[in-house]
Parts: C-alpha cells; sequence; structure tokens
C-alpha cells in the first residue's frame, strides 16, 4: 500500500482554519479511494499561492520529498500548492524526479500537459483577481472615499466603510507644521518644537524630520500629503515580488496611473497654502538634491555622542571651519548634548594622540599583550560553546533518528509524530546554523612590523594634511586609519570648555599574517590598554 502525505493552505486572514480541516478531510476520503495511507499532513494558513517563500509547509513538503518519505502527494486542487505557472511546474518536476504521484481530489492524476494548463489558469485568476480589486479601489477613490492606510489628522467613521473624519487635535498640529514651514522652519527645527511641546507623534517615541519631510519621488511625509489640502491620490505605487527571495518591493506609477479625486470635507489647509510648501520644497533642491556631491573627511561615520550614540554631523561651518552636533539632537531636539565642535580640531587631536602611541613601542606591547589575553578568552569560550552545540546536535538527531524508526514499525500515533518532530527539526536547523555561522577557534596573532612602520608613515602624513585645509587624504590612507580606529566618542561640552573624547581602537591594521600563512584573530570593539589610546 502507497503512503500519501496531505497538504492544505488558505490565503488571506480573512478565511480560518476550517478551510485546512476542510481539505484534509477531502484528501483523507480521496486517499481512502485511492486505497492510499494517509502519514503526514503539511499546511499553510493564511499564505498567498503567488510564491513559494514565506510557506514552512510547503518547505517541509518538499524537503520529505527529496528524503522519499511517501509516494503519493494529495492535495484538493493544483492552485493549492502553487498559483504561479513556475512554482507549480518546479514542485511538479521534483516530485516526478522523485516518482511521486500528484493527485488531485478536483482533477485526479496530474501530467505535465494538466499542471501547464491549471498552472495558466491559476495564475490568470489570481492575475484577474487583482486587477478587480484595482478596479473596486478606484470606485472606492472616485466616490470620494479612503482607499485604505492610516493618516495623520483622520480617523475612520464607524460603521461607514472607507468614510474619514477629521481629528481636530492633530489638525491643528497640522496647520501648525505647514505654517511653520512656509514661514521658512526647517522640518528638523519643526521637529524638534513639537518634541519640545511633548506632542505624540504619528508613530514611535518622537517626531522627525523624516515624518514631516517624506519622501518627494513617493509623495509621502506630512508635508506632502495632498489629502490635507482636500485631494485624495491613490496609485502612486504598485507592490511586486522579487522572484529570487519572495519579498514584496514598491515601485512608483506613471503619473497616469494616478487616481486624484476632490474631497473638500477632508480639507485641513488651504490650496494656497499647500502650493506655498510646495513651492518652497521645489526651490530648495526637489528631486535633483540628493544628487549634490557631499564632502567626506576622515572622521566621517565614525564621530558619536556619548549621550545617545548617535553620528555627529556637518552642522555649520564659520572661518575656523566647519562644525558637527549630534544628529539625534538635530534631527528631532530628542538628545540633550546641543554643543558644536569643531571637526578639524578633533581630527588634529585623533592624529597627535596617534602620533604619540605608534612612537612608543612600550605602548604597542601592551596593546597586543591586552589583545593576546582577549582573544585566548574568546577562544576558549568559542571552543566550549561550539562543543557543547556539536553535542547537541547530536542527541537532537539521534532523537530525530529514533522518531522515524518508530513511524516506520508502526509504534507511534501521527498526532505524536506531528506534535514532536517539527520541534527537533527546528532545533536541529537552530544548531546547524549557529555552527555554520561559527568561525573556527584560534588563538594565534603576530604583529606585522611592516604595518607598523607604513601605519606610522600615513600618521605622519595625515598630520601634515591636516595642517592644509585644503588637501585631502588619500583613500589608502583613510583605510589604513579606519583599521586601527573604530571611532571617537565625544562627550557634551558647554561653549569654551575643552573638548573631552575617547578613541576606540581596532587591533586589524597591525595584526595579520606576515608571508606565512599565520591565522589572525581581530575582535572589533576591543578596548586597548589605557595608556595607550
Amino acid at each position: 500500500m502507497k503512503l500519501a502525505v496531505i497538504y492544505a493552505r488558505y490565503s488571506t486572514d480573512l478565511q480560518n482554519d476550517k478551510s485546512v480541516e476542510d481539505q484534509f478531510s477531502l484528501c483523507r476520503d480521496f486517499a481512502a479511494r485511492l486505497g492510499a495511507t494517509v502519514g503526514k499532513e503539511f499546511s499553510d494558513r493564511a499564505k498567498s499561492g503567488a510564491s513559494m517563500f514565506g510557506r514552512p509547509g510547503l518547505a517541509d513538503l518538499m524537503t520529505a520529498a527529496e528524503r522519499g518519505e511517501f509516494d503519493i502527494l494529495i492535495t484538493e486542487s493544483t492552485d493549492r500548492v502553487s498559483r504561479d505557472i513556475a512554482d507549480l511546474a518546479h514542485v511538479h518536476k521534483v516530485l516526478k524526479f522523485r516518482n511521486i504521484e500528484m493527485q488531485c481530489v478536483n482533477g485526479g492524476l496530474m501530467d505535465t500537459v494538466q499542471i501547464g494548463m491549471y498552472g495558466i489558469v491559476g495564475q490568470m485568476q489570481r492575475e484577474e483577481g487583482a486587477r478587480k480589486v484595482k478596479r473596486g479601489m478606484t470606485g472606492v477613490v472616485r466616490s470620494g472615499r479612503n482607499p485604505g492606510g492610516k493618516a495623520y489628522g483622520y480617523r475612520p467613521v464607524i460603521g461607514q466603510k472607507g468614510e474619514l473624519e477629521i481629528v481636530e487635535e492633530e489638525a491643528e498640529v497640522i496647520r501648525r507644521i505647514f505654517d511653520m514651514y512656509a514661514a521658512g522652519s526647517s522640518p528638523r527645527s519643526i521637529a524638534s518644537a513639537l518634541n519640545a511641546a511633548g506632542i505624540a507623534a504619528p508613530r514611535g517615541k518622537q517626531w522627525n524630520a523624516s515624518t514631516i519631510n517624506g519622501n518627494g519621488q513617493r509623495g509621502n511625509g506630512i508635508l506632502r500629503n495632498p489629502l490635507y489640502a482636500g485631494k485624495i491620490v491613490w496609485n502612486r505605487v504598485h507592490m511586486v515580488k522579487d522572484p529570487s527571495t519572495g519579498r514584496r518591493i514598491s515601485r512608483v506609477n506613471a503619473y497616469s496611473a494616478v487616481e486624484t479625486t476632490d474631497a473638500p470635507h477632508l480639507r485641513i489647509i488651504d490650496e494656497e497654502l499647500f502650493e506655498a510648501v510646495k513651492d518652497r520644497k521645489d526651490s530648495r533642491g526637489g528631486a535633483h538634491a540628493k544628487h549634490v556631491q557631499k564632502n567626506t573627511r576622515l572622521l566621517s561615520g565614525i564621530l558619536k555622542c556619548s549621550e545617545c550614540g548617535g553620528s555627529l554631523v556637518i552642522s555649520s561651518a564659520d572661518r575656523s571651519g566647519p562644525r558637527v552636533v549630534c544628529s539625534t539632537h538635530k534631527e528631532s531636539g530628542s538628545c540633550s548634548n546641543n554643543a558644536r565642535y569643531y571637526v578639524e580640531k578633533i581630527e588634529r587631536d585623533v592624529i597627535d594622540r596617534l602620533r604619540t602611541m605608534f612612537a612608543d613601542t612600550s605602548i604597542i606591547d601592551a596593546y597586543v599583550s591586552e589583545y593576546r589575553t582577549e582573544s585566548k578568552r574568546i577562544a576558549m569560550e568559542r571552543r566550549s560553546s561550539r562543543g557543547a552545540k556539536e553535542a547537541a546536535l547530536v542527541d537532537v538527531q539521534g532523537q530525530i533518528t529514533r522518531v522515524i524508526e518508530q513511524v516506520s514499525k508502526g509504534t507511534i500515533e501521527d498526532d505524536d509524530v506531528l506534535a514532536i518532530l517539527p520541534g527537533l527539526k527546528a532545533e536541529r536547523s537552530r544548531l546547524k546554523a549557529e555552527l555554520a555561522a561559527d568561525e573556527p577557534p584560534t588563538n594565534v596573532i603576530e604583529i606585522k612590523p611592516k604595518a607598523v612602520i607604513k601605519f606610522r608613515e600615513d600618521i605622519e602624513s595625515l598630520a601634515e594634511i591636516l595642517k592644509d585645509r585644503q588637501a585631502e587624504p588619500t583613500p589608502e590612507m583613510a583605510k589604513a586609519f579606519r583599521e586601527v580606529v573604530s571611532g571617537v566618542v565625544v562627550y557634551p561640552r558647554a561653549p569654551g570648555e575643552a573638548y573631552e573624547y575617547e578613541i576606540k581602537g581596532l587591533l586589524t591594521g597591525i595584526a595579520g599574517p606576515e608571508l606565512s600563512a599565520v591565522v589572525v584573530v581581530a575582535e572589533e570593539g576591543f578596548e586597548p590598554p589605557t595608556q595607550g589610546l
């Protein structure tokens, strides 16, 4: 007697688990008519048939097929397996290669011709369903109702699908934002003012400039939302699935595909103010702003605020040079560190400290000694952890083998198998993934004398370059610098006070293989001795 497995699926959260149970019942009756014994039952609940990705039930089914655990796959219809012609053909090809039949309650034994026919029909039905939904949404928009999505300043009217009403408290905030921007305030200044006033943000803990500014190409963000001017705009983007990952990606539609309808009952600001804001945004860069070339400095990306961990970014410049400020404070005002720092001064100080450090070989020796100790400790922990994981993997694999042996002997119930095996398989997958991610432990470290000498030379060259504001370090010098310095943490200061900061170091730039094949361990974030950096 042949062994069969059953696969069931339903598409959306609008359906329920009873749909899967109904499919199982139909397939069991069909298996009895075929004279087959039903073993496992696989299912995916609230999963689209448009892709094979994100469907653990189908993935487990295909894994069982590769192990040759069954002879027949029974499903209600081919579109339960997939509504994509290519995916359905792939599943059928794999099963056929392993001499596994695909039997459908609504179609019988599937051959290549039927798979092609049903695949085309299933994909056409799916695409036609999407077109019908789009037509329905177009009708909703043209009737002046909301096609979906939540916008700050509005709430749905209970009992009237698609209808919105204005939330006056939030509408006042909308008007304030538009008035401030039209008067010359920047989105960052507006976000800071709203946070200081304790006004709750639409999402998250605080207002950010991006919430107010949005994206010009996609037309989102408060300042770009035409709904506030009494216009419903829909279909600006559409979603497509990446066939290699199954992930949905949004793409901007052509202007001719966008639906726009007047909705005067939803107007919060007048058309003149909305257009004035739009004109100001266009005048301040518009779509081409992202193409403006930005200067990159030696410490770009590694200057950090000690208060919030945010990056320091250029805020202004004067005769003494450009100044940096905490990006979190600049963006939303939620960080208390409002100090400004001359970035060129920090660069010179950091270079001077490194010059002092690399001039003293005893400091380098102490650095390496600390590094050796830490590397050995980490290697011992890795070996211990890896050994425990390997032992656990052997144990889990043994448990899985014993369950399979019991299944073959008929000494365990199907319900018990379904309760035990998925957890064991998940644990096996987790342990395999962790072991694969673990690097083989080692405690070997070698100092590269030539690299130390080269870095000293680069530091001296950088010091000379930084004296001339018009000159820039070469990419090679900047790369060597960042292999030793991973971060510079800057502390708050009052105007006129001295700069205080901490330099975070790495050993990557001065430790590594000589000409012989020596394995290197370079732990990112390892702190050097206090007398060094």
